[in-house]
């Protein structure tokens, strides 16, 4: 079986739901090494490469208590989802694919 998430970088996405499905939400967390510093551009493409979250985050969500809550979206359709979290004042970056079967 294939994994739900394939992640590189400095910055590693996490779907705490796997197997994922269609029509059910993706949440999403993040951990890093280091402790880059915020904030942090995110950005969700669907496997039709539009864009369906672009947000900017003042904190990394890593599922810790007192952590920003986690990303959730609800994945519509079967397919690959580019995810791309980078730093907007440095080098730190991740990005994962997050795979939706039927």
């Amino acid at each position: 079986m294939a994994r739900t998430i394939d992640s590189t970088g400095d910055i590693e996405t996490v779907c705490t739901v796997s197997p994922l499905k269609t029509g059910e939400s993706a949440i999403l967390i993040f951990r890093s090494d280091d402790e880059p510093e915020p904030p942090y551009n995110l950005r969700v493409k669907s496997p039709l490469g539009k864009t369906i979250v672009e947000r900017v985050l003042r904190e990394l969500p890593t599922g810790q208590p007192q952590s920003a809550p986690p990303i959730t979206f609800t994945v519509s359709s079967p397919g690959e989802y580019k995810v791309e979290i980078k730093q907007l004042y440095g080098k730190q970056k991740g990005d994962a694919i997050l795979r939706v079967v039927d």
